[in-house]
């Protein structure tokens, strides 16, 4: 069921989203929350306020002790790199996999101290790996902490050690109003311009009355993305930060676990292999770039399946792709002189031409 909010809140919700500011953003979430009625329908809106509440507190707090010099910890991690994946997983699991895809060794008191970072470097890729361990024992302020982080992160790789551990990660990640097992069932993204833009089509509910609720919540530019299966509750949600995230689930080849419905990656100590079932979850192709005469780089590009050649040149440089005139692409032995509307694939070997 929907919300039900008044007009008030819907303005008061808008103007926190479009807050910039996380002093501003805070004191408007929390007179957002105020005046949301508090009901069946509004539970898990209200868990996901409080949560929004209580994490720009801590970002706000984190302002200050570095405006004071303090050396309280950050619980922020910048993305270094291409790809960044967070590690899930008991603490004893998490730490096990950790080291022996970085080659770095942590203590579970420095786990759990701050985010821990490493590199996992494969096929010419290094992916930056963040330590988040999840744990029974751990308590609700740092799972809070560690699961803000992989929100953020590219990607979210789950050590599974059991069936019940799987639940209870799902469950946590799902109090927190994001899906890891499956593509939400619609998606927000705001822009600085445009107007209310929908994108797809639902058997359940009609363009207008998408139009209708992001409209009343005073949202001016966005792109809504619906599926078949989209309902009004599906939107009203997303317009409230749920989101899906890509995830894969890993368990180590001694373990005899088994998950119904979830393809797990049985890692056996092959790096090179987990980075192409990694790539391969969550949707990415390699693309190596070469200038005219010269060898390819021996670094890959991580681009999403479906990137189009003009995607690769916004990629490298936005004038690059202005004045993009074709390309060549290396792909099985075989040269091609292709569009910039040409679908890329995994391992092209691609020559920009401008």
């Amino acid at each position: 069921m929907v919300t039900n909010l008044t007009q008030e809140a819907k303005a008061k919700w808008a103007e926190a989203i479009a807050a910039k500011d996380p002093e501003l953003k805070l004191r408007l979430l929390k007179e957002f929350y105020s005046l949301m009625p508090k009901h069946k329908a509004t539970e898990k809106l209200e868990m996901s306020i409080k949560r929004q509440i209580a994490a720009l507190e801590e970002e706000v707090e984190q302002r200050r002790s570095r405006k004071r010099g303090s050396t309280r910890q950050e619980w922020t991690v910048k993305k270094e790199g291409s790809l960044q994946v967070a590690l899930v997983g008991t603490i004893n699991s998490s730490l096990n996999l950790f080291e022996r895809l970085t080659g770095l060794s942590v203590s579970i008191y420095d786990a759990l101290m701050r985010p821990r970072i490493g590199v996992f470097s494969a096929l010419n890729i290094r992916a930056q790996m963040v330590l988040t361990p999840l744990d029974y024992m751990i308590g609700e302020d740092r799972l809070d902490k560690f699961i803000s982080i992989a929100r953020n992160a590219d990607a979210i790789m789950v050590v599974v050690d059991s069936s019940k551990y799987m639940d209870d990660v799902c469950k946590w990640f799902e109090a927190r109003s994001i899906n890891i097992l499956a593509r939400s069932r619609a998606e927000i993204e705001y822009t600085p311009h445009g107007g209310i833009r929908i994108v797809g089509r639902s058997d359940y509910v009609d363009e207008g009355s998408v139009f209708n609720l992001i409209k009343s919540y005073g949202i001016k530019n966005v792109i809504v993305r619906l599926y078949s299966n989209t309902t009004l509750e599906d939107v009203e949600d997303a317009i409230f930060g749920r989101i899906s995230k890509d995830a894969v689930f890993v368990a180590f080849a001694d373990n005899v676990c088994d998950v119904n419905g979830i393809d797990l990656i049985r890692f056996n100590g092959d790096k090179d292999s987990l980075m192409l079932d990694l790539l391969k979850h969550i949707g990415l192709i390699r693309v190596f770039t070469k200038k005219v005469g010269s060898d390819p780089v021996d670094e890959p590009l991580l681009m999403h399946r479906g990137s189009k050649v003009i995607e690769l040149a916004e990629r490298i440089h936005r004038d690059f792709a202005r004045a993009f005139k074709y390309a060549r692409v290396w792909r099985h032995g075989s040269i091609i002189k292709v569009g910039k509307d040409f679908i890329l694939d995994d391992l092209d070997v691609v020559e920009l031409h401008a």
